[in-house]
């Protein structure tokens, strides 16, 4: 089930994402920018960081940033050049490496990439062991992913597959039960006593939700109730629902 979404190198801006990304002893970091005053209030923290990777510190203006950043983003004087850190990680690799207690997320054809990046913040929160994309209908990692993950992506990995159904099935013969969240499900999260020791949880697009196949495949679907004021919660903020009522449940 390996499948490679990509291997282009991209940038990493802000404090959190980048010195997080240096600290990441399997993330390749290319190279590495900072202003004069970015390095004084952190220097401590940067030389422990590029000694481990023997990458150089560039000092620049302000001005260099808008010719490898987007314009107007709050890069706080520090920039990353890194290679994808999971592009070619495996779920049978996930797997091997779990322990008995173990969650993996799935996105179905999730494409926003503040949402991602959201949900990643959210999983490293309660210890998910993986992301899972489709391999099409989703973005690969990038910028706006790890600006909004804020450090997460170099935590939590983040895996593409070519086929959702499949994987589940994969999953479920070692051991794990699956859960997909669905606005209009009969039963409620709040209804669940319990959850096993190994669980998929899934969400999808808040325009279509799951998609009719990979919901038939799901043993449970839930929704989390709400008032009737309004009929659906963005995506992340669900995510963030789901995954703290499972991690209270199994404690």
């Amino acid at each position: 089930m390996k499948s490679p979404k990509t291997n282009e190198n991209f940038w990493l801006y802000g404090k959190h994402t980048c010195i997080s990304a240096l600290k990441n002893k399997n993330r390749r970091c290319i190279e590495l920018l900072v202003t004069e005053n970015f390095y004084r209030e952190h220097e401590k923290e940067i030389r422990q960081c590029v000694d481990s990777k023997s990458i150089q510190v560039q000092f620049v203006e302000n001005k260099i940033f808008n010719d490898v950043l987007p314009k107007s983003v709050n890069h706080q004087g520090i920039a990353l050049k890194v290679a994808p850190i999971f592009y070619n990680l495996s779920i049978e690799e996930i797997v091997e490496s779990a322990s008995d207690s173990s969650i993996i997320v799935i996105l179905d054809q999730i494409t926003d990439t503040h949402n991602i990046g959201s949900i990643l913040r959210t999983s490293a929160c309660f210890n998910v062991d993986a992301l899972v994309l489709p391999y099409h209908h989703s973005p690969s990692e990038n910028t706006s992913i790890a600006k909004t993950a804020s450090g997460a992506l170099d935590i939590v990995p983040l895996i593409h597959v070519t086929n959702i159904v499949k994987t589940t099935e994969y999953l479920k013969k070692f051991g794990y039960w699956c859960y997909g969240f669905d606005c209009n499900a009969k039963e409620s999260i709040d209804e669940i006593k319990s959850f096993g020791k190994k669980i998929i949880i899934i969400f999808g697009s808040e325009e279509k939700g799951i998609r009719r196949l990979v919901k038939e495949n799901c043993d449970y679907l839930l929704k989390i109730p709400m008032s009737n004021a309004i009929d659906s919660l963005n995506v992340s903020n669900a995510a963030a629902i789901g995954l703290y009522s499972i991690y209270i449940k199994q404690k």
